[in-house]
């Protein structure tokens, strides 16, 4: 597939900041389902000097104590989600959003635009370093709209007996609550339509490397 237009507006100024230097890094997305291995080769990238924003970190720095991110939770889902050091308690916020669709929303409301900004944030700081290519690492990438200003996209699959597997014996899930978290996610196939590449991940970690960096010498990316 075609690398995404970044020339046009998009709804969000998500790369005002990097257009205005004019030269622009490599923006590309890391996607992939529970399971599939997207942590694998986010650590593989990240060896080659890329630039590797993660999703889940940077959900986790918009909550830190003192943020404004963390008070807007604990107005909306009270002092029960603090701990006593002060920090969010996972679990308990988990809890409470997880059979409750409405919940869930309001939480989406308060931490999406939370993570969008950090985003845009740690991009332009990648672009005034510098950073060739940066990588924009998340689960949620097309379902969130982050996949709109990437190059290209990388999704990461494997076959979903394996997928339930890994989950099973990783997270200590039930072969249902595997399921279920499996079916709340984006169908693999969807993905996959979605992606520039989609990689397979079910060999060994060598063999999956090898067809990322396939894919990376030809586009440039690194040297052959």
């Amino acid at each position: 597939k075609d690398p995404k237009d970044r020339s046009g507006t998009t709804g969000h100024a998500f790369l005002s900041a990097l257009s205005a230097g004019g030269k622009m890094s490599y923006i590309l997305g890391l996607t992939g389902g529970i399971g599939m291995g997207k942590t694998t080769i986010s650590n593989f990238l990240q060896t080659l000097d890329f630039k590797i924003l993660d999703a889940d970190v940077i959900a986790r720095q918009v909550v830190e104590p003192a943020t404004p991110g963390l008070a807007k939770l604990k107005k909306t889902f009270g002092s029960q989600i603090i701990q006593a050091d002060q920090t969010l308690d996972r679990a308990k916020l988990g809890k409470i959003v997880f059979n409750d669709p409405k919940k869930l929303a309001q939480l989406n409301q308060i931490m999406q635009p939370l993570i969008r900004a950090e985003y845009e944030k740690q991009l332009a700081l990648a672009e005034q370093k510098g950073d060739k290519v940066v990588v924009i690492d998340a689960a949620l990438l097309f379902e969130n709209g982050y996949a709109d200003h990437c190059d290209a996209v990388i999704n990461v699959e494997v076959p979903k007996a394996l997928q339930l597997k890994r989950i099973i014996e990783r997270d200590h899930l039930s072969e249902e609550a595997a399921l279920e978290r499996i079916a709340s996610q984006m169908s693999a196939e969807k993905r996959r339509n979605l992606a520039t590449i989609t990689v397979d991940s079910s060999g060994t970690v060598e063999e999956t490397q090898a067809q990322v960096i396939k894919w990376l010498k030809i586009n440039n990316l690194i040297e052959n």
